[in-house]
């Protein structure tokens, strides 16, 4: 056997040490026997020693901190990412039935549009479906937008046939929507329910003066308080919502006053996901000087995560603790695709709306495109991989981080590495100390 080129290890307070390995994600507290394993175990016979290191090994064996000899971890970690990225046995896709919006936020990176998608569209990713439910066996479906339910009757439409298309062909059917939350009633929450969605992102930015200054209605009103309320009608229905903090140097100060208000409305329980601001697109471009950094990210999110600790909200896996990748995202899968109104497709969220972005149209099969820009935009999204990157293939965060944000790199030209790089020790220490 030998040791694995994905271990991290480090000391703590009082001398000890943590041994973490980013194959399995495992850690775990080690003593002199573990590193005495670790440093010889080329030259060990585990036929010949005795029962209690034997239990060691095994136990090393299964973090990952040592790995048979015939085992070549980068090509493991290759194959885990081309066969995630080239799976056909499921079909992810995000509909944005309007990118109109009944908010004006100020980090916004689209650029908002009235138009509304039309039947033919809405048909024509219901053929799409269909068509793929030939050769997949899950369905997810993301609501998305501006704010999608301004176009409430497409969801339900365009929801109810795939759910029957699903059932049709025993395909399991998961759907998401992604809002503000502003446009919830009881009839939605009703037609939710109906159409499972049952699984929704509602983002918050802070207390009431923080917030009602960013999630701004076209109005100039706030919105707080009203999604706040909405929010725990939510719960009380029994849906699985995910609040989202979008952190930028403007509002993190007061992360932890929301967090409060929530908890004393009995929010605690709910998933809490923080957002880095970025000025992806022109349409943001105002907001780039207030914008953290990876690195000021990476600081941040571990302060806030000790607070969510504190005050008793759920935080110890992924996105806090680290997660094993086999891709970034949708946008380096084959079987992904963001939908506009007009039918145009794309890989990434940031690019919805940039028409000369798109990869295809839904109503014309993929193979048949004749547009050689959209082919190549295609192309680029799928061949992109951290294998290309020397500092990627001899890192070894390699498999939790995969190169980054795709997006970043595609545009920027350049790594977008994970806030891991910058906090990997404190993170990891937080989590030991935390769980005694």
């Amino acid at each position: 056997m030998k040791k694995s080129n994905y271990n991290y290890i480090f000391e703590v307070k009082d001398g000890k040490k943590l041994a973490f390995n980013s194959m399995s994600c495992a850690l775990a507290e080690i003593d002199q026997d573990f590193s005495d394993v670790l440093e010889n175990i080329e030259n060990i016979d585990i036929d010949t020693v005795n029962e209690q290191k034997k239990e060691l090994i095994e136990n090393m064996r299964q973090g990952n901190y040592i790995i048979d000899d015939a085992v070549d971890e980068l090509k493991q970690i290759k194959f885990r990412h081309f066969k995630g990225k080239y799976e056909n046995n499921s079909l992810s896709i995000t509909i944005a039935p309007t990118l109109n919006c009944n908010f004006k936020c100020p980090y916004c990176y689209e650029t908002p549009d009235t138009h509304i998608m039309d039947e033919a569209v809405q048909q024509s990713i219901i053929d799409r479906v269909e068509k793929q439910l030939q050769t997949v066996k899950n369905v997810q479906v993301t609501w998305y937008g501006g704010e999608p339910l301004l176009a409430k009757d497409i969801i339900w439409n365009v929801s109810e046939k795939i759910m029957n298309l699903c059932e049709q062909y025993g395909a399991n059917y998961y759907s998401f929507i992604v809002s503000n939350g502003y446009l919830i009633d009881d009839e939605t929450i009703e037609n939710l329910i109906k159409y499972k969605i049952t699984n929704i992102q509602v983002t918050i930015d802070g207390p009431k003066e923080i917030h009602d200054k960013r999630r701004i209605q076209k109005s100039g009103k706030g919105s707080f308080d009203k999604i706040l309320y909405n929010v725990k009608k939510l719960k009380e229905k029994g849906f699985n919502i995910n609040i989202r903090i979008n952190i930028d140097k403007t509002n993190v100060a007061r992360v932890e006053e929301l967090l409060d208000i929530l908890k004393l409305n009995d929010l605690n329980g709910l998933s809490i996901t923080l957002g880095q601001v970025t000025a992806y697109t022109q349409a943001c471009s105002s907001v780039s000087g207030s914008c953290l950094n990876n690195e000021e990210y990476a600081v941040t999110s571990l302060d806030i995560q000790k607070i969510l600790n504190d005050k008793e909200f759920e935080v110890q896996d992924y996105p806090y603790y680290p997660g094993i990748k086999a891709n970034y995202c949708c946008a380096d899968q084959i079987n992904a695709f963001v939908i506009d109104p007009w039918g145009d497709m794309y890989k990434c969220w940031n690019d919805i709306g940039l028409k000369e972005k798109s990869v295809g149209n839904i109503t014309k099969e993929l193979e048949e495109n004749d547009d050689i820009n959209q082919v190549m935009n295609q192309i680029d999204w799928l061949t992109q991989n951290p294998f290309d990157e020397e500092d990627c293939v001899e890192c070894d965060l390699l498999p939790i981080c995969m190169g980054g944000c795709p997006y970043n790199k595609k545009e920027n030209k350049k790594l977008s590495c994970e806030k891991w790089k910058y906090n990997m020790k404190e993170i990891l220490a937080y989590t030991y100390q935390n769980s005694l």
